[in-house]
């Protein structure tokens, strides 16, 4: 086995294809019949706050009526709430509930017990690459949402 990286874009591929891969998967074991986009949304709701039903749509690459019905849902649900924006009373944001946090927080524990089963079933040394990797592929995420942030 070399010891000389792969070209960056194979390496970008592999991460690519790997975390949408892990995200679906992660999404059905631990997801309890919700969609990926559900659970995304009120991920982001939990790490961002409050936001408005278009921005929601842009953050998931969905039309916005098609994330108006899924708010609509979620709301039925109890897991968000519209409510008035302080700093535009036309407009209403969509805000993480408490059953909504705590679905979300039952939502990451499944998932992490679900991954962390699979990686103690991994060699001690399979186990150190995985956290060694880890760092570099938090950075990566920090380099492009401040890319994002910058647009």
């Amino acid at each position: 086995m070399s010891n000389d990286p792969l070209p960056a874009n194979d390496i970008a591929a592999g991460i690519t294809m790997t975390a949408g891969t892990m995200s679906r998967l992660l999404g059905h074991i631990a997801g309890q019949g919700r969609s990926v986009t559900a659970w995304r949304v009120l991920a982001g709701l939990d790490r961002d706050g409050a936001q408005r039903v278009g921005d929601l749509a842009i953050g998931q690459r969905v039309a916005q009526p098609t994330m108006t019905g899924l708010v609509i849902r979620l709301e039925q649900d109890g897991m968000v709430i519209r409510q008035t924006d302080p700093r535009d009373r036309r407009v209403s944001l969509v805000a993480l509930t408490e059953r909504g946090k705590q679905e979300v927080d039952g939502y990451r524990a499944r998932a992490i017990q679900a991954l962390g089963g699979t990686i103690g079933e991994l060699s001690t040394k399979e186990q150190v690459v995985l956290s060694s990797a880890l760092p570099l592929l938090q950075r990566l995420c920090e380099d492009m949402a401040a890319e994002l942030d910058k647009a």
